[in-house]
C-alpha cells in the first residue's frame, strides 16, 4: 500500500513546503510589526524551533507539526494601548490577507496578544508585553526533506549578524 495520496484532495504537505510556508508567514508578520513600530529594532530567536509529533497520522504515517522559534523584539514596544492596538491590527491585516481568522485575544497584566488560525490549521501568535513576541505553529505535515532548511526563523534576514573583523593591510 502506498503512502502517497490516492486523490489530489487526499494529500498532506511535506516538511519542505511546511517549513517554507511558516518562514514566509513569520517574515511578513515581523516585517509588518517592525514597519509599525521601528523602535522594536529587530527580532531574534528567544527559544529554539522544533518539529514535534502532531498526535495524528496520515495513512499510517506519523505526522509532525512545526513550532517556530519564539521571535522576540530587541527593542521595547511603544507604551500605550493605542500603539498596541495599531500594532496588533497591522498583524491582523497580514493574517487575514493570508486567509487566517482570529482565534483568540488575551489582555491582562500588561500583556496583550492575539492568535489566528488558517484553513490548513497553521496558528500564528503575536504577544505585546515588555517585548513583542511572535510564533507560528504549523498544521500537520509528513516528515522528510529533500533540501532541509536550517531554520524557519527570518531573524537572520531581519537582523543580520555582524561580520567578524578582517585583517587590514
Amino acid at each position: 500500500m502506498s503512502a502517497l495520496p490516492a486523490h489530489p484532495s487526499d494529500s498532506i504537505p511535506g516538511q519542505d513546503e511546511t517549513h517554507g510556508r511558516i518562514r514566509e508567514l513569520l517574515s511578513v508578520i515581523t516585517t509588518a510589526v517592525l514597519e509599525q513600530q521601528p523602535g522594536l529594532i529587530a527580532f531574534g530567536d528567544h527559544r529554539p524551533q522544533r518539529d514535534r509529533s502532531s498526535g495524528d497520522s496520515w495513512h499510517g504515517l506519523q505526522t509532525l507539526c512545526h513550532v517556530s522559534a519564539l521571535l522576540a523584539s530587541s527593542g521595547l514596544p511603544e507604551d500605550s494601548l493605542d500603539a498596541t492596538t495599531v500594532l496588533l491590527d497591522a498583524a491582523d491585516a497580514i493574517a487575514v490577507s493570508r486567509g487566517m481568522i482570529r482565534r483568540s485575544e488575551q489582555q491582562g497584566s500588561g500583556i496583550t496578544g492575539r492568535t489566528w488560525i488558517g484553513a490548513t490549521g497553521d496558528v500564528l501568535e503575536v504577544i505585546v508585553g515588555v517585548r513583542v513576541a511572535v510564533r507560528a505553529i504549523s498544521a500537520p505535515f509528513l516528515p522528510g526533506s529533500l533540501s532541509p532548511m536550517a531554520t524557519t526563523s527570518p531573524a537572520s534576514a531581519l537582523s543580520p549578524l555582524t561580520p567578524p573583523p578582517r585583517l587590514v593591510r
